[in-house]
């Protein structure tokens, strides 16, 4: 099996290889499971129903654990203390996106893991950074879908206080990346963020997508002096399939 996922660069190659891992299978064993009932397959392995939701289905999805498994549970022991794989386990949900909006992702050529990553977090958090991150959560999926679309307010929508302050640093160069490449200095420009847990970076933009991209690589390089990929991608609206 192949897959054209960078690894361990917050692009959600694990939870592609396990759909394709599923999906395999339910082809190979003529299975015929639906895509609903293969979602709950696919948790049982990574249970990061974002990921796995986005790969599976495609599109712009929103997705929770419905049945929360301890993540260090092996799924045989857990299907067979339950009798049998668990079903709903998890639930996703397809959000409207404007087809304008591309997305700008600048891939580091170094890894990071997500443990790695994940040990970067506190064990707590204030009030006011869960209300402020709770707000802008709320709005962005319906910013991301208007006509016309709110540079402006979609930047802000994109800010967070949960996870990219104590990530910064893993990404040389990521800090002066928002500092610098804002939606009212470069036209076309929605907003930045980490993909995922990083070192990637994604942007998103409806035009100049090329001058975006250059100048979010200029900036990382000039901090770490290191070969950047930059890819130029759309939304796939049907996720994984078989040919």
């Amino acid at each position: 099996m192949y897959s054209g996922i960078p690894l361990s660069r917050g692009l959600g190659s694990s939870a592609a290889a396990v759909v394709a891992g599923v999906m395999l299978g339910n082809e190979i064993g003529h299975l015929n499971l639906s895509k609903d009932r293969m979602f709950d397959y696919c948790l049982m392995v990574e249970r990061h129903p974002d990921n796995i939701g986005a790969a599976c289905f495609g599109g712009f999805i929103g997705a929770f654990m419905k049945m929360q498994i301890p993540p260090s549970e092996p799924s045989e022991t857990l299907s067979k203390s339950l009798g049998a794989p668990p079903q709903d386990i998890g639930s996703y949900h397809h959000f409207r996106f404007n087809p304008d909006i591309k997305i700008v992702v600048v891939i580091p050529d170094f890894h990071l893991s997500t443990v790695n990553a994940r040990g970067r977090l506190p064990k707590t958090y204030s009030r006011e950074d869960a209300v402020f991150n709770a707000q802008r959560c709320s709005l962005l999926p319906a910013l991301l879908a208007e006509t016309p679309l709110n540079p402006a307010k979609i930047s802000e929508a994109m800010c967070d206080r949960l996870h990219q302050p104590y990530r910064t640093d893993l990404v040389p160069g990521f800090r002066n990346v928002l500092q610098n490449v804002k939606a009212d200095v470069y036209p076309g420009l929605l907003g930045v963020c980490l993909s995922g847990a990083g070192p990637s970076i994604l942007a998103l933009a409806t035009s100049n997508l090329e001058q975006i991209s250059e100048a979010i690589c200029a900036i990382l390089k000039e901090a770490n002096d290191i070969r950047y990929d930059s890819q130029i991608l759309q939304l796939d609206p049907d996720g994984a399939t078989t040919c």
